[in-house]
């Protein structure tokens, strides 16, 4: 069956253009047809094999997509090494089918993930590439490589000097990863640094030169001021999280740092929303203990640094892309481009970073991302104009994922 979608206002491109009055063509899980404008009302189909859903003073828009999140987590106040000693590999394959669901339903049709133990992760990529439940098109690195003892230690990618690195990453390769992720600095595994590279720049150059080999991409973990540079340097694709941390524990971004970014055509992933929702809770609290209050400092500067980072990298040119960092608060997907909008971003720009920009990222640029004829049918409809006012987007009226209606139209005039 044929179903046609119209709406009061239809965006893509990057940044999306919003177009008045608008009309989409969905034939099994492609695009057939897009029409805007005065040739919406010149639309003539048979009545016969076709639904038509009709959406007033809302916006469609490409699928959403999450380029870092971690689907098979769910730490809920844990330690990553709590977590991991209690859960199973078959637990979590079922914490990343719930987490799957609910970014589904927040308008998520395609997530990066950056980091699973074993082979959880692709074993939840193949659930949802065989449609045995609704979930989101999932793109899967494996196990993170990671020194000896580095962060994620315990997802057992481990791999230490340029031959060990060489032989990991060949076996994620073999294994049919669709990506490779390098932990270019410590991070919130016990016993690592975060102000520091944990590799050379000739350690990971050799993870990047096979995953080109065999045309894939490589994303770094950087938390570090120096591990960008290193990761810069050994050429990867994508730089996760941009927190600029110094050995002193200052977090600051070098402007040289900054045009190597943009002069390499790096894709940035700066996470914005990791934390924002513990701090919002925190700076609630009428009593908070020392502790507290201590996290609440830290939160505080790790998001305005972040932001000015974003914003001084947006207004070089940067190629900037969403993502959620999400290990828990899976669905809250909105935020993150909320967030970008604070960073300086236009909400247009924001939604850009989630669609177009963020295929290209991934390597889907050419599937998803933008809504034109033969293109993937992945496309959510959200109330209002959205490149005006991106609330919107925290409930969308209707996700469809390849073709599939999968969360029910809200408030739909529907007609066959």
């Amino acid at each position: 069956m044929l179903t046609l979608i119209r709406a009061s206002w239809l965006l893509s491109g990057d940044p999306p253009v919003a177009h008045r009055e608008a009309a989409v063509l969905v034939d099994g899980s492609r695009i057939t047809a897009v029409w805007h404008g005065d040739a919406v009302s010149n639309i003539s189909m048979p009545s016969a094999n076709i639904r038509e859903l009709r959406f007033s003073d809302a916006s469609i828009l490409p699928g959403l997509i999450d380029c870092h999140a971690h689907l098979t987590f769910a730490l809920s106040g844990r330690s990553y090494e709590d977590f991991m000693e209690r859960e199973t590999d078959d637990m979590m394959v079922e914490r990343g089918m719930q987490n799957s669901r609910a970014h589904l339903s927040a308008g998520v049709t395609t997530v990066r993930d950056c980091g699973a133990r074993n082979n959880v992760a692709r074993r939840l990529r193949d659930l949802s590439t065989a449609q045995l439940f609704d979930c989101p098109r999932v793109l899967v690195c494996g196990a993170p490589i990671t020194p000896s003892r580095g962060h994620f230690w315990f997802c057992n990618g481990e791999a230490d000097g340029p031959d060990g690195v060489r032989r990991r990453a060949r076996a994620l390769l073999n294994e049919g990863v669709d990506f490779l992720k390098v932990m270019a600095s410590g991070g919130g595994t016990a016993g690592t640094d975060s102000r520091r590279a944990a590799y050379r720049a000739d350690e990971i150059a050799v993870a990047v030169e096979e995953a080109h080999r065999v045309t894939k991409r490589v994303v770094a973990h950087c938390l570090s001021a120096e591990s960008i540079d290193v990761a810069l340097e050994a050429g990867v694709d994508s730089i996760e999280h941009i927190n600029f941390i110094h050995p002193d524990g200052s977090r600051e971004m070098s402007d040289a740092t900054a045009h190597r970014i943009v002069d390499r055509g790096v894709f940035v992933t700066p996470t914005l929303q990791t934390g924002f929702r513990r701090l919002d809770l925190l700076r609630t609290l009428e009593a908070p203990t020392a502790d507290e209050v201590r996290e609440m400092g830290e939160l505080e500067l790790k998001v305005s640094t972040k932001l000015e980072f974003v914003r001084r990298l947006h207004g070089l040119g940067a190629k900037i892309v969403a993502a959620t960092d999400a290990v828990d608060d899976f669905g809250d997907y909105a935020l993150g481009l909320e967030l970008l909008v604070d960073a300086g971003m236009t909400p247009a720009e924001a939604i850009g970073a989630g669609t177009q920009r963020a295929a290209e990222a991934i390597g889907l640029g050419d599937s998803i991302g933008a809504l034109s004829a033969g293109r993937i049918a992945d496309l959510i409809v959200v109330a209002g104009e959205a490149t005006v006012d991106l609330s919107g987007l925290r409930r969308p009226r209707l996700v469809m994922r390849a073709g599939r209606i999968v969360s029910d139209p809200a408030e739909v005039n529907e007609s066959k």
